[in-house]
């Protein structure tokens, strides 16, 4: 992928800051669903490293080999899981500590495109097609969760 989708700055986004609330915007929707999907993936690679020890080490590998690594750890992580789904590793609980200080963070420009390398104005209208994506990806979440529990109305607070 050339780009990320960065959660909303300045908007609540730790899991903690959510407890007994609701949404009240597309925006704190989105960076809910970001966070939480964030700890999925951070918990599924705490499984994973629990497993396989070569992704708790600092490879010397190029790029490429290494996304190979975490893919085949992966598929042999799900062929034990359906062999022995009752694999001590596969249902261990596996605890994420959230980054208290994290911001986050929506000027990108630390991020590091593998790909290609790109120009200053490349790099901006990437950016900007990112951002305007997660918008999209807000709104269609907003929608839909509007309609799920607001009975359809999509009016927002604090936006």
């Amino acid at each position: 992928m050339p780009g990320f989708i960065s959660p909303y700055r300045g908007v609540r986004y730790h899991l903690k800051e959510q407890i007994g609330r609701t949404p009240k915007n597309r925006r704190e929707l989105f960076n809910l669903r970001h966070s939480s999907l964030r700890s999925k993936i951070e918990s599924t690679f705490g499984c994973l490293k629990n497993r396989f020890k070569i992704l708790t080490a600092k490879p010397h590998y190029p790029f490429r080999a290494q996304v190979d690594i975490v893919l085949a750890c992966a598929v042999l992580h799900n062929y034990i899981a359906m062999v022995d789904p009752d694999d001590d590793i596969f249902n261990e609980t596996v605890e994420i500590e959230d980054d208290e200080g994290e911001v986050a963070n929506e000027d990108d420009n630390n991020i590091v495109d593998f790909s290609q390398p790109q120009t200053q104005r490349e790099q901006a209208e990437s950016r900007n097609v990112w951002k305007n994506r997660r918008d999209q990806i807000a709104w269609e979440m907003w929608v839909d969760y509007c309609d799920k529990y607001k009975g359809g109305n999509t009016n927002e607070i604090g936006m």
